[in-house]
């Protein structure tokens, strides 16, 4: 009978240190600005992507191509009648945010991220594939999409964000929401 409460007490201090362990991890982690991992890679690339998708949506490609280099394949598939009928939706780009949804991470500086921008005629997605070598960022391919249809198969197997990152197409992070 003295084992029972000795094995209740073993087994709630086991849980209550389980549950902490989280928060203790998070805590080490945390620099003194209060984010937890310090690095904050993923404003980091909402910022650095949302001038990128601005000057794809107003087809400043010579502005587009000094920020990240874009393969031939990603130049032409811009111009198609399909991907010119969506992006022309955007008259006031400035006015819209930009979402960093999700992505995936395929190795040492090649991945893709998935962006959405909820527009008046329904939401818009880019899923973008880039490669780095050097000190350059490559765009191997861009996929961008306005059907449902497409949009939810395009998200499967990207690891989602916790919550989105909210960026203004013009460049600053929506402090309000997305964080």
């Amino acid at each position: 009978m003295r084992k029972m409460p000795a094995v209740a007490i073993a087994l709630l201090v086991g849980l209550m240190i389980g549950s902490a362990t989280p928060h203790i991890s998070t805590a080490q982690n945390t620099p003194a600005g209060g984010r937890p991992g310090g690095d904050d890679m993923p404003h980091r690339t909402a910022k650095a992507f949302a001038p990128f998708i601005r000057a794809v949506i107003v087809r400043r490609m010579n502005n587009a191509a000094q920020l990240f280099k874009l393969r031939r394949s990603v130049q032409t598939y811009l111009e198609q009648p399909e991907t010119v009928q969506i992006l022309g939706r955007f008259v006031k780009p400035d006015r819209l945010n930009l979402n960093l949804v999700g992505g995936r991470t395929l190795g040492e500086n090649i991945g893709i991220l998935f962006f959405t921008i909820a527009h008046e005629d329904g939401p818009v997605a880019f899923k973008i594939y880039y490669y780095g070598v050097g000190e350059d960022i490559y765009i191997s391919r861009m996929d961008i999409m306005d059907n449902w249809d497409e949009i939810e198969p395009a998200v499967q197997n990207l690891e989602a964000l916790p919550a989105p990152i909210v960026v203004s197409l013009g460049g600053t992070i929506d402090e309000t929401g997305g964080q």
